[in-house]
């Protein structure tokens, strides 16, 4: 992440803009269910351009930043080829992940992990769905992982609209929060 007090100026306007992104990103999300392309390309932009600015050197700076954008996609992209995530939700996570650099998207997105479970778990037993819900992903499981049988996708009427975005902008505060701000010991170390 681009640390207001190692980058002075250019963090700040980092940290900024990565907090006024998620700021839109849920409104947007839980008011429409969408997270709009007019907000997720130019943070992406910005992103890559405040590395190569605060950065020693441009290389780094490009690593950083497009680093950062393809891991948040990446990883999110896996989940919208087999239909459970939004294109938005993808671009946000790029969008983020180029804005706070590569160690900061991969907790972003192990934190976002952690959130969405928890929510969606919540909204299951507040819709009353959750055992309905767990059965169908255990009889998914259970056809994916036996040779011979048909794999029995989950019903679509025990899906719950989710706010990913929601999600996304807590596991990203939470990671440039241990990251940046504090400068704690990680929840959960990765490694990195």
């Amino acid at each position: 992440m681009l640390n207001p007090d190692d980058t002075g100026a250019w963090g700040w306007i980092a940290v900024t803009t990565c907090v006024g992104v998620m700021a839109v990103m849920v409104h947007s999300d839980l008011r429409s269910a969408k997270i709009p392309n007019k907000l997720t390309y130019p943070a992406a932009a910005a992103g890559v351009l405040l590395h190569v600015v605060s950065a020693e050197s441009v290389r780094s700076g490009l690593a950083q930043g497009f680093g950062g954008l393809a891991l948040g996609f990446g990883i999110l992209f896996l989940g919208y080829m087999f239909g459970g995530i939004g294109g938005g939700d993808v671009k946000a996570a790029g969008a983020l992940g180029a804005l706070t650099g590569i160690n900061t998207t991969a907790y972003g997105l192990l934190y976002s992990g952690l959130l969405g479970g928890a929510i969606a778990m919540g909204l299951m037993i507040w819709k009353g769905k959750f055992l309905s819900s767990m059965k169908n992903i255990l009889r998914f499981f259970f056809t994916a992982l036996i040779p011979m049988l048909e794999t029995e996708m989950p019903k679509d009427e025990n899906q719950i609209p989710f706010p990913l975005g929601v999600a996304l902008a807590g596991g990203w505060i939470w990671a440039m929060t241990e990251e940046g701000l504090l400068d704690a010991m990680p929840l959960i170390d990765l490694g990195i």
